[in-house]
C-alpha cells in the first residue's frame, strides 16, 4: 500500500478530558497537565510547578476509561497552540486540563504507528495542517471537531515504523545529552550550596559582582529595527528551550532598533534571569544579546563570577518572586534585584568554584551544540522522510558525525 491521505478521526479517537473544577486542587497527588505541561513535555523542559489532584478523584475518572496512557497523543488547544506530546509510560499517571488539550487515542495500529503521527505532526507539513483548522481572531483555538478533519499523509506501516525508528534515535540522543546536563547541574549545584549556603559573611548585594542591567523592545512599527545581526531575548523564548546558554531568539534586531529603543547589547557570559511573566527563567549569554523588558539580567563584573552568579540566581529566585509586585502579573524592578542580600563570598572562594565548574560548563555547552545540530539535521529531513524523498541510512550517518 502506498501513501494515502487519511483524517485523523480515521485512525484513531480524538477527545479531550472531563471537567476538573479549582475545588478540587490538591497539594499532593496525581500530576494535573495544562497547556503549559504539554509544552513543557515538548521541549524537555519539564520545571513547571504543576497542580495535583487526588489519587481517588483520578481513580473515578480512571473507571471511566478517559485517563492518558502509553502512545496517547497530546494537542495544546489553547493559548500556545499545536504543541504535541506523545506519552510515555513513565509520565503516568496523569491527568489534564478539559478544553484546553486535545488527546488522541484508541489507534488503529493495523494502519497506523502513534509515533509516526506524532512526528507527522510535529512536522512543518503537520503544524501548517493544524493553524489551517485554528480558530478566533484575538485568542486562537482549536476544537475536537477541526483537529479530527485534519489530513495525515500515512505510507505503509513498515515505512511508518522505519521513520519512527530513525527518528527515534535522534530524539533519544537529544534526550541524553539533556540528562546528562540535568546531572552535571545538579552535581555543580550540590557543590555550591556546600561552599556557599551558610557561609558566615557580611551582607552582600548583586551590585558588589555585577551590574543589573534592564532591556526594551524596539517599536515594532518600525521594519527597520528588526531583522538584523544582534540576538534579541524575550521570556518566550527561554520558556521554549531546555538551554544553558542562549544564543539568539525568534527574533534578531538591527544596530538602528537597538539605538532607538531602551534595549542593550549585553556581553557573552552575562546571566539572562527574566523579571516577570514568569520570573525566573535563567541562563547565560553564549554571545552578546539583547533583550527586551521582561529581564533583569546580571552583567559580571569579571568572568569568573559567572558561575557563581549561575547558581545564586537560581537559589535566590523564590526570595526575589515574594518581593515582586504587581497586579496583573508579578515583576521584580532594578530597585527590587539591587536590594536583595546574601552573605557575599570573597573574590577567591568565588573563582576557586569558577576553576571547578568551568570544565564541566563547557561539556554542557559542548552538549547543547551538538544536540542544537541534531535538531537541525531532523527538522531537515523528517519532511523529506515523510515525502519519501530520502533513505533512512542517511540518519546514521548524519549521527555519526553528529
Amino acid at each position: 500500500m502506498g501513501n494515502e491521505a487519511m483524517k485523523i478521526e480515521d485512525i484513531c479517537k480524538v477527545s479531550s478530558s472531563k471537567r476538573i473544577f479549582a475545588r478540587e486542587y490538591v497539594e499532593t497527588g496525581v500530576p494535573f497537565w495544562r497547556g503549559k505541561e504539554v509544552t513543557e513535555h515538548a521541549t524537555g523542559k519539564n520545571d513547571s510547578k504543576g497542580l495535583f489532584i487526588s489519587a481517588k478523584r483520578y481513580n473515578e475518572l480512571k473507571q471511566t476509561g478517559n485517563v492518558p496512557s502509553d502512545d496517547d497523543v497530546l494537542i495544546t488547544a489553547v493559548g500556545t497552540i499545536g504543541s504535541i506530546y506523545q506519552i510515555k509510560h513513565e509520565d503516568l499517571p496523569f491527568y489534564f486540563k478539559d478544553g484546553n488539550i486535545i488527546r488522541l487515542s484508541n489507534w488503529n495500529t493495523d494502519r497506523v504507528n502513534p509515533t509516526y503521527v506524532s512526528l507527522f505532526l510535529r512536522s512543518q507539513i503537520g503544524q501548517q495542517a493544524i493553524k489551517e483548522v485554528e480558530i478566533g481572531s484575538t485568542q486562537k483555538a482549536l476544537t475536537i471537531k477541526d483537529i479530527a478533519k485534519v489530513p495525515i499523509l500515512l505510507p505503509e506501516l513498515k515505512t511508518q515504523n522505519d521513520i519512527a525508528a530513525a527518528i527515534g534515535v535522534i530524539d533519544a540522543k537529544i534526550k541524553i545529552n539533556q540528562q546528562i546536563n540535568k546531572n552535571l547541574l545538579q552535581m555543580m549545584e550540590t557543590k555550591w550550596r556546600k561552599q556557599f549556603e551558610g557561609l558566615d559573611a557580611n551582607q552582600g548585594h548583586f551590585t558588589d559582582l555585577a551590574d543589573v542591567v534592564a532591556g526594551g523592545t524596539p517599536s515594532k512599527k518600525q521594519s527597520e529595527y528588526f531583522g538584523g545581526n544582534i540576538a534579541w531575548i524575550t521570556p518566550k523564548d527561554m520558556s521554549k528551550t531546555t538551554r544553558v546558554f542562549i544564543e539568539h531568539g525568534t527574533l534578531n534586531i538591527t544596530k538602528i532598533g537597538l539605538n532607538n529603543s531602551s534595549a542593550k547589547l549585553i556581553p557573552k557570559g552575562t546571566i539572562l534571569f527574566s523579571s516577570r511573566a514568569p520570573i525566573g527563567y535563567i541562563g547565560i549569554a553564549a554571545n552578546p544579546v539583547s533583550t527586551n523588558q521582561g529581564f533583569k539580567s546580571l552583567v559580571p563584573k569579571r568572568k569568573e563570577f559567572t558561575e557563581y552568579l549561575y547558581f545564586l540566581l537560581k537559589r535566590l529566585t523564590p526570595l526575589i518572586e515574594n518581593i515582586a509586585s504587581g497586579s496583573t502579573f508579578k515583576e521584580i524592578s532594578g530597585a527590587g534585584m539591587k536590594s536583595v542580600d546574601f552573605p557575599l563570598p570573597t573574590s577567591d572562594m568565588i573563582e576557586a568554584f569558577h576553576h571547578e565548574a568551568r570544565s564541566l560548563f563547557d561539556l554542557i555547552k559542548c552538549n547543547e551544540k551538538q544536540s542544537q545540530y541534531l535538531n537541525f539535521i531532523r527538522n531537515l529531513i523528517l519532511p523529506k522522510l515523510l515525502a519519501g524523498e530520502i533513505n533512512i541510512s542517511f540518519i546514521e550517518e548524519a549521527i555519526k558525525n553528529a
